[in-house]
């Protein structure tokens, strides 16, 4: 797994969130009331607050290059129907022998190394702005900052129980500020609050094959983005249960419109939990992802132009009532529409076809991965001439399949066109498989070439 700068600093949180007791750490906890400062900074001079500054007075037990995270939370959720940062669960942070501190939403965080002779020193965090500004909550905020030397437990090769070293904890309340206070992020796309949810029936076999979600939106940037979302159980509570999950990737137009996410039948038949359940959407613009094999970006060569920090835009809420057991065991995730394409590459120009590829047009009604699978054969069905293979991962929405036939297969076979392919998608992860039999137009076995190597391609 990679580790970003904010997996990092979340693994921190979790790693020193104890004091140390599971690491083996020397741990000098600091009191509720520590000393320091605050203030908003405004780096760019447009009124608002691109960083708050937090300054702690600590007591440092000796010299050497210290670990500091820290994060920026507040007692009061974040305003309705927003998942807020990161969408974790309300945890009160714990230190040995002590009750839960009584903030227990995450704002924003900090990670940062500096070298420190002993005694006591001035330690700067600096929280971004926008991060307050996109969690929509006014403060006074609490400060809990972990100070470590040594490296971190997961950094190190040495064995987590021999990781030692002071550790130093720092709680500290800021003043009161509005979250409007701080620069506003960038927002390529907001949801708008609304949304609706309900249970779709493919076959009319009186079963629920997807719970399908849908939520307002307004577009402000016309581009790509990604959809990803999950149904649980129990969100506030202790436990929480997994329900479903569900992602897709779509391209937006500057509007107000709807996107629309569907959670298989079998995962949620599964889950065994009746509804209503708590869902979470994340709508994240991604200009520089891939869409469909095609990349969003210029040719290779140009250089691109700085990239704001686009954030995640969240939505959560609870569904209607349902119950697990009026869901399929046995999901349709795709069909077929009918529609068929040939295409017959030549490669090297030598003045015959490199491949047949029959390409399908599907209705996908669940992002998925799929297995392809063909067979070519004469008009009759038989004797076989060729096959192909192959994994594709098929988003929600309309598109193409394509099933590549090698073509010195077909002059090997030395039969003449048209042929007939018997076309088959299998879900990876179970679901039912669609099979169907398409003709193609005539050619001559001697079109193809016989010496023809490497993939397919069109």
């Amino acid at each position: 797994m990679m580790l970003t700068g904010r997996t990092i600093v979340l693994l921190v949180t979790m790693a020193l969130a104890t004091g140390g007791a599971a690491f083996g750490l020397h741990a000098l906890i600091g009191a509720a009331g520590d000393v320091g400062t605050d203030y908003g900074l405004d780096t760019n001079g447009n009124g608002t607050f691109d960083w708050l500054v937090v300054e702690a007075q600590v007591a440092l037990p000796q010299a050497g290059t210290w670990d500091i995270s820290a994060d920026l939370s507040s007692p009061n959720p974040p305003p309705s129907g927003s998942c807020g940062y990161g969408a974790p669960p309300p945890v009160g942070i714990l230190a040995p022998g002590t009750s839960p501190i009584p903030y227990a939403y995450p704002i924003a965080y900090v990670y940062e190394r500096y070298f420190f002779t002993d005694g006591t020193q001035t330690v700067r965090m600096a929280f971004v702005g926008t991060d307050i500004a996109r969690s929509g909550v006014d403060g006074p905020y609490h400060v809990h900052a972990r100070l470590s030397i040594g490296g971190l437990p997961f950094m190190t090769l040495r064995p987590i129980g021999d990781w030692g070293g002071p550790v130093v904890e720092w709680n500290y309340t800021t003043k009161a500020y509005s979250a409007s206070q701080f620069e506003q992020p960038v927002r390529p796309a907001t949801f708008t609050g609304g949304h609706t949810d309900s249970a779709v029936d493919l076959d009319a076999d009186g079963l629920a094959d997807f719970l399908e979600l849908r939520a307002d939106v307004h577009v402000n940037l016309a581009g790509h983005y990604t959809l990803s979302g999950y149904l649980s159980k129990g969100a506030g509570t202790t436990v929480v249960r997994f329900i479903a999950s569900a992602y897709r990737d779509f391209d937006l137009a500057t509007t107000d419109t709807s996107v629309v996410l569907r959670f298989r039948g079998d995962q949620i038949l599964q889950a065994g939990v009746d509804g209503p359940w708590d869902f979470s959407l994340t709508l994240y613009y991604a200009p520089l992802a891939y869409a469909r094999g095609n990349a969003t970006p210029g040719p290779i060569g140009t250089i691109l132009p700085p990239q704001p920090a686009y954030y995640p835009e969240t939505l959560c809420g609870t569904t209607s009532t349902y119950r697990a057991a009026d869901f399929d065991p046995t999901v349709e995730l795709v069909r077929y529409t009918g529609r068929f394409q040939e295409v017959t590459p030549d490669r090297n120009g030598d003045g015959t076809f490199d491949a047949l590829l029959i390409r399908a047009e599907v209705e996908v009604f669940a992002t998925a991965s799929f297995d392809l699978s063909g067979l070519l054969a004469a008009a009759s069905g038989s004797p076989e001439i060729a096959k192909s293979f192959g994994q594709v991962c098929l988003q929600q929405g309309t598109q193409w399949a394509e099933f590549s036939f090698a073509g010195p297969n077909i002059p090997a076979a030395g039969i003449d066109g048209p042929y007939q392919a018997t076309l088959s998608i299998t879900p990876t992860a179970r679901g039912i498989d669609p099979t169907t039999t398409y003709t193609t137009m005539a050619y001559h076995a001697t079109d193809f070439d016989a010496n023809s190597t490497g993939p397919a391609q069109p």
